[in-house]
């Protein structure tokens, strides 16, 4: 087994890795149980959306130039043209191929018929100058109910997220485990895969030890 000058090596390395890096592990662990705590499906917000309405496809396409792309969806029950070009995006209505501009109103309404919270509900947009802290995309609404959920309405009509109460305590916890704690997106950056190394080095010297301790005995 080892030699007395080899386990006081692998004691010292022990030791000092856990010194440097038994904060995070701890971290690891507790953001692990948070993340596993709650189905993920229920912190997404997924189990509160409603299935969307059968579309029926209009007679004809409006006479559009340089689309970059082109989507049938509804708004609130009626036929609608998603529209993406230079200009960003757009919604046309599909029987006169009018625009027609998603307000707070409708972003409400939709977050109502979309899911199944109820009660008040405050309305406020979301832009680049007034982004969101827990919604990557920078123009639509956000619709917060009661209990703390955000329903967010992009400029299509369409919820593209929906970020519960549990969702940003989840979320903060995420990036904690990645160490990310900005952007919360960057699951493989040179701090968290040396932080890896030094942590497993931890647990290796570890279970040296523990083999020798049981070993001697």
């Amino acid at each position: 087994m080892l030699s007395p000058r080899a386990t006081r090596t692998v004691r010292w390395l022990h030791l000092w890795g856990g010194v440097i890096i038994g904060i995070q592990i701890i971290l690891w662990v507790a953001s692990g149980l948070v993340m596993v705590v709650r189905p993920i499906d229920e912190v997404r917000g997924t189990t509160l959306r409603r299935d969307p309405a059968t579309l029926t496809m209009p007679a004809g396409l409006p006479a559009m130039q340089g689309i970059e792309k082109l989507e049938l969806g509804s708004l609130l029950g009626k036929p609608v043209w998603k529209v993406t070009d230079a200009g960003g995006k757009r919604l046309l209505d599909a029987a006169t191929g009018q625009p027609i501009r998603v307000t707070a109103a409708h972003a409400e309404a939709i977050a109502r018929a979309g899911t199944t919270l109820s009660g008040p509900a405050t309305v406020r947009e979301v832009t680049p100058a007034k982004p969101a802290s827990d919604w990557r995309e920078m123009v639509g609404h956000a619709v917060e109910f009661a209990d703390g959920t955000r329903v967010y309405v992009n400029a299509h009509g369409d919820i593209a997220a929906v970020r519960t109460a549990f969702w940003r305590f989840y979320d903060l916890f995420w990036g904690l485990h990645i160490m990310d704690w900005t952007e919360r997106e960057n699951t493989h950056s040179p701090l968290i895969i040396i932080s890896t190394l030094l942590a497993l080095g931890v647990v290796g010297t570890g279970a040296v030890l523990t083999v020798r301790h049981f070993w001697r005995r």
